[in-house]
């Protein structure tokens, strides 16, 4: 590992030395992901770090696909049934109605 001493001005700014922010693209006020993993600051673009989750939601959805389109499944057969238990109360409370104006 490339090690490069730096320091944090007073206030609590990093200063990032311009051959690391070269080599990570990063451009001045752009925005950056910083990230804590076992007590070290990681500092990567925001297109490092969206690639980064693209990779991750693939890799979830190949291995795990068929779960998610099983549960989609299962959920819009729910809806579907409940839509079909609401029209089915609605279908009652217009026939009771109908049966309380005859005997008016």
């Amino acid at each position: 590992m490339n090690a490069t001493l730096s320091k944090i001005d007073a206030g609590g700014r990093l200063i990032i030395p311009a051959q690391a922010r070269k080599a990570l693209r990063l451009e001045s006020g752009g925005p950056v992901v910083l990230t804590l993993v076992d007590g070290e600051l990681r500092v990567r673009s925001v297109a490092s770090a969206m690639a980064e989750l693209q990779v991750q939601t693939s890799s979830f959805l190949a291995s795990d696909g068929a779960s998610v389109s099983a549960f989609l499944t299962a959920r819009r057969a729910e809806a579907a049934r409940e839509e079909g238990a609401s029209a089915d109360t609605s279908d009652q409370a217009t026939s009771s109605m109908t049966e309380f104006d005859r005997g008016a």
